[in-house]
């Protein structure tokens, strides 16, 4: 048997776990979205949260950017990664990010924001802040969304993971998001 054989039975074995685990994390956190009392959840924010509040705080001290454009950016000059690297990884164009920063009005698509995301790899409360500068959020009525947060929360950012699990449950892949 080749290492190339047995390097290919690894990684589908890792995604069928991938998809299992994720099957029982939409299983636990999916919510109908109805006007059923008994499906309701509460949604109040935790007083603290250690993550929020870093969060915030990383807000604070890059001077509060409130623009996708503004702080895509401020997180692309903070982590001074190869942009075509950075680009490749979550194909995205390659000159994505110096386009970014001349537009400062641009408005991505959910999938494109989820996928800066993972390049950055951004943990979930870094994620929300974003989606939300863009009028965007992660559902807990969305299986999609509710895989995307899985593999935030486990710290996977392999894009063709991701859309291994979003295929093998017959959702849309991340770039038609």
């Amino acid at each position: 048997m080749s290492i190339f054989t047995t390097s290919k039975k690894k990684k589908l074995k890792k995604r069928q776990e991938l998809c299992h685990d994720s099957g029982i994390f939409v299983e636990v956190h999916y919510v109908r979205e109805t006007n059923n009392i008994n499906n309701k959840f509460n949604t109040l924010a935790l007083k603290s949260d250690p993550k929020r509040d870093k969060c915030n705080e990383w807000y604070e001290n890059h001077g509060n950017p409130n623009t996708y454009s503004e702080i895509v950016t401020t997180y692309f000059s903070e982590y001074n990664k190869d942009e075509k690297l950075l680009c490749e990884k979550v194909a995205l164009d390659n000159n994505y990010f110096s386009n970014l920063s001349k537009n400062k009005s641009y408005h991505p698509s959910k999938g494109e924001v989820i996928r800066v995301c993972f390049a950055f790899q951004l943990d979930y409360e870094e994620t929300r802040r974003l989606l939300r500068c863009v009028d965007y959020a992660l559902s807990n009525s969305q299986k999609e969304d509710l895989i995307i947060r899985f593999f935030i929360d486990i710290n996977n950012y392999d894009i063709s993971d991701l859309n291994y699990v979003l295929n093998n449950f017959d959702l849309p892949k991340i770039n038609e998001l």
